[in-house]
């Protein structure tokens, strides 16, 4: 974007001076919170202070420490990290706002998104970046701290951020939506039974966010679900000792540990992140707070794409011992999954994980919110993915490429159509509640209650609503085992 004219914005923080183009005014690298480093690494965030000082606000700032996908550590990241990026229409006034978290298994990702295509469409769009991986969510006797769940909290203190300044910049702060896609959308999944973040929004989408899955435990109870592989779930303390462990860490002092390089500790993770229960930010794993009647009672929106399970490769899980915990609890599986499991064994193993991680979760969490009474809406994302995977269909995160990006790679083809369709879809359910299906091929879009159907976006894979219908019910049945019968989920008939 260019402009003789750099637009500006005061704040208690000082002055943001960013840059604008094509209709659209950005500012970008927006401290939200003092840098968590040293005595700060392992606490709750804290706010940025008042400041007449002039700040730049056109490029933007560090990515939380990562590793690439080489395994080495990622360039451009740093523990100041706490920034957000906001994309705002040039006459915003009362404009809704949406509030995008970026996904990347609460180990990777960033907050470096076109949030043009939004502002473009009349939306405030806002990007926060939050703490990853071991520094954003850790519980040992080492890490002296009364929060284990730091990356939430960083979320919580951006969208009170958002609460107390959007309206500088043309957004209306009563009507804030929440949306991410996979991490992303586990994160919003989870905001909405944090009992400290009530009220910061006031509308939910939840992309291929896997709320039925397996989280991490501060203190673990016999009534805990077990995870994925029928075993007992993993502790909070045994996964950071596994990071400390693997970077020769173990017997360090905690002083000497808060020293340490943010790049020495995240090169001994492992996978994805996982957020931890315990019992006070986090109280339970979405779904189990939803169905027994914890959480925002708000308008959401919430699917899954047809091959999320694309993802596998990146969970670090064999897919061989998947099947088999499989195999033993209900051979039959294998007649659903018959098609995938034809054409290539892995493949339906993979859409198998992906339908347990991510399509239960939407089916689960649409129907809870159903019954506590607010507006809910699941949808199907079914279209061709990139050459490869024509048959497999959507691939994970697929939707987050075509709601940002296929308009401009893509600029003629179906894909930036459908990217386009989504989008007025999601700024529509941002601005009133309900999403509209503008293509009619996409068909009216029912809520849950008045259907038990899923809005489809396409049909590549060429799995039907009876095949999806029988395969959610083979689903439910073991998530309500992995759950000890509670609580227990409804049937998909």
């Amino acid at each position: 974007m260019t402009g003789a004219k750099k637009p500006r914005v005061g704040l208690p923080q000082g002055t943001l001076v960013g840059r604008q183009g094509d209709g659209v005014q950005a500012f970008c690298g927006v401290p939200y919170a003092l840098p968590p480093v040293q005595g700060l690494r392992w606490q709750p965030p804290v706010p940025v202070a008042e400041s007449g000082v002039t700040l730049s606000a056109e490029s933007f700032g560090p990515m939380a420490p990562q590793l690439s996908e080489t395994g080495h550590p990622l360039a451009e990241t740093s523990e100041d990290c706490l920034n957000l990026n906001i994309w705002k229409p040039d006459q915003a006034r009362g404009a809704p706002v949406m509030v995008w978290i970026h996904g990347g298994g609460f180990c990777s990702g960033s907050n470096r998104v076109r949030g043009s295509v939004f502002a473009k469409s009349g939306v405030v769009l806002v990007a926060p970046n939050y703490r990853l991986g071991t520094l954003g969510f850790a519980a040992h006797p080492l890490i002296e701290s009364s929060e284990v769940n730091f990356g939430l909290l960083d979320l919580i203190l951006a969208l009170q951020w958002v609460r107390n300044h959007i309206d500088a910049f043309g957004g209306d702060p009563e009507n804030i939506t929440i949306f991410g896609v996979s991490a992303g959308g586990q994160a919003v999944n989870l905001l909405m039974t944090m009992p400290q973040a009530a009220g910061l929004f006031h509308k939910a989408i939840a992309q291929s966010g896997y709320g039925t899955w397996p989280l991490l435990r501060l203190k673990p109870q016999d009534q805990d679900p077990r995870d994925i592989l029928g075993e007992e779930p993993e502790t909070a303390e045994d996964n950071t000792s596994g990071v400390l462990r693997r970077i020769d860490a173990i017997a360090l002092s905690s002083a000497s540990l808060l020293q340490l390089p943010a790049d020495t500790i995240v090169q001994g993770q492992r996978g994805f992140q996982r957020p931890i229960v315990d019992g006070f930010r986090v109280l339970e794993e979405p779904g189990r707070c939803l169905a027994q009647g914890v959480g925002c009672s708000i308008p959401y929106l919430t699917g899954a794409n047809s091959f999320d399970g694309s993802v596998m490769p990146s969970y670090q899980l064999n897919p061989e011992d998947y099947g088999a915990v499989w195999d033993e609890w209900d051979p039959s599986w294998r007649m659903l999954y018959d098609v995938d499991l034809v054409t290539a064994p892995k493949m339906g193993i993979q859409r198998l994980f992906g339908d347990e991680r991510y399509l239960l979760s939407a089916w689960v969490l649409s129907e809870a919110m159903a019954r506590l009474g607010a507006p809910a809406y699941r949808y199907y994302l079914d279209l061709p993915g990139p050459e490869g995977l024509l048959l497999s269909g959507s691939p994970h995160g697929f939707d987050g490429f075509l709601l940002f990006e296929s308009k401009v790679f893509s600029p003629d083809s179906d894909w930036a159509a459908w990217g386009g369709q989504l989008r007025r879809a999601w700024i529509e359910f941002a601005r009133v509640g309900v999403p509209c299906a503008l293509v009619p091929r996409a068909g009216v879009w029912q809520p849950v209650g008045e259907s038990s159907q899923w809005h489809r976006f396409g049909s590549a894979s060429g799995i039907s609503d009876q095949l999806l219908e029988e395969r959610l019910s083979r689903l439910l049945r073991r998530y309500h085992d992995r759950c000890h019968g509670d609580p227990s989920p409804r049937s998909t008939s």
